[in-house]
């Protein structure tokens, strides 16, 4: 059971566990049909099944949907800091561990590992169903004020 929390953005998120993804507010976890699993202030859970239109020509997941999922992913766990302006990401490293095919169900984690004023670092990794590793990416985001 989730705690109780004052903060928005994670009780809005937490409205939309379980929901069709084609709901979600924003396009590309709704168009990679991300099921919102868990969130909590920093941290998030989701899950997707992978498409044949995300498959490289070897048949196996295209490395850049599976860093799409990553960086969104720790740019979710950003937004539930519920500060008064968004993250852009700045940099991120990818490693590739593990290849997924059509059809595999994979869960997608992310976590801010440290916040400052200006600067968040967050981690995101992708595994199978039996926890398999199959990526891992960290991010440095940098907090945007537009103008």
């Amino acid at each position: 059971m989730a705690e109780e929390t004052t903060n928005e953005r994670v009780t809005l998120l937490r409205r939309m566990i379980g929901t069709d993804p084609r709901y979600w507010p924003y396009p590309i976890p709704r168009n990679l049909g991300a099921h919102l699993l868990e969130v909590e202030e920093g941290r998030a859970k989701i899950k997707v099944t992978v498409q044949a239109d995300w498959l490289n020509p070897l048949k196996i997941m295209h490395g850049g949907i599976m860093v799409t999922l990553m960086d969104e992913m720790m740019g979710l766990c950003g937004y539930t800091l519920n500060q008064p302006h968004g993250y852009a990401t700045i940099n991120l490293t990818a490693d590739y561990l593990a290849s997924a095919k059509e059809g595999d169900i994979l869960y997608v984690y992310g976590e801010i590992e440290k916040k400052g004023r200006q600067l968040i670092h967050a981690v995101s990794y992708i595994e199978h169903e039996n926890g398999r590793k199959v990526a891992k990416a960290t991010s440095n985001l940098l907090a945007f004020h537009p103008k």
